[in-house]
């Protein structure tokens, strides 16, 4: 090719490159139109009230999952999720006890299962038994990790935490005092709201955002050469979140899978950053089934 031909050819070139407006040639490339796994988070609390974690119901505000009202509410809820026509369920159970909620959700297909109300009650057997079961599916993917964290040696952990435990944090008792209003606030809607209503205010992306905001605070913790607060927010939140997306990373197996992933809502501002940012699988909003 001569010189001439050369300089032809490049000056014709941006005219064949941006023919196509940017973000189509963008979503060819990552496939955007073609087929993939789609996922559907669901933030909910927790529907018994247990003492495992900070979000629990108060003993002077008792939520009844299984008060003829509530169950009204969780049926109507299980056939709206039963539109997304889940192939797998996701749950918030560390995954060695896959084979034992299997035998559990059999017995319980079976009404032979004899439990505790406060299990019957859980959001595991009232959501997704109730929707494995309607969808005619076999099993549970107990998808739930642990932070890496709580593997550090005690040397790492004094050095982490100890040292800077009396380091005073500028604004943390003002923010301290809003969060703990914002939770009574919380407690007030679940017990007073429609279920669809209140899980629809716990996947409003804002007021998931400034619940991960709570630890976001904390980040200032430590100084420039030792950010223990950002370490530690790396190691116990981000981290956690990242290795629950990979064990549902390793349960979908086929571009056909539908997803659905029932977890704590304070899961979800981190979940759904990571399956969005993801080229493998394409995000589904939660929001017409909360309607």
């Amino acid at each position: 090719m001569t010189r001439t031909k050369l300089l032809l050819a490049l000056a014709l070139l941006p005219a064949v490159v941006f023919a196509q407006p940017p973000k189509q040639r963008f979503r060819e490339v990552f496939g955007t139109n073609q087929p993939k796994p789609q996922v559907l988070l669901l933030g909910v609390f927790h529907f018994a009230g247990e003492q495992v974690d900070a979000h629990t119901t108060p003993e002077n505000m008792p939520v009844d999952m299984l008060s003829p009202k509530r169950q009204q509410e969780i049926t109507a809820l299980v056939e709206k999720l039963a539109a997304f026509k889940p192939t797998k369920i996701a749950i918030e159970l560390p995954p060695q006890y896959r084979r034992a909620y299997d035998s559990l959700y059999r017995a319980w297909c079976r009404k032979t299962l004899k439990a505790m109300p406060a299990f019957l009650a859980d959001e595991k057997v009232q959501l997704a038994f109730r929707l494995a079961k309607r969808m005619g599916l076999t099993t549970l993917y107990p998808v739930d990790a642990q932070a890496f964290r709580f593997r550090l040696s005690p040397a790492d952990s004094l050095l982490t935490y100890e040292k800077y435990k009396d380091q005073v944090i500028p604004d943390n008792d003002d923010w301290d005092q809003r969060y703990a209003l914002e939770s009574r606030h919380d407690d007030t809607l679940k017990f007073r709201l429609p279920l669809k209503d209140y899980l629809r205010y716990l996947n409003d992306p804002e007021k998931q955002a400034k619940t991960v905001g709570r630890w976001l605070i904390t980040t200032s913790r430590g100084t420039n050469i030792e950010p223990i607060g950002a370490d530690g927010f790396i190691t116990r939140y981000f981290n956690r979140n990242v290795r629950i997306y990979s064990n549902i990373q390793r349960i979908i197996n086929s571009p056909n899978d539908r997803v659905l992933v029932i977890y704590g809502a304070t899961h979800m501002y981190f979940l759904k950053t990571i399956f969005a940012a993801s080229p493998q699988y394409r995000l589904t909003d939660i929001t017409p089934y909360l309607k």
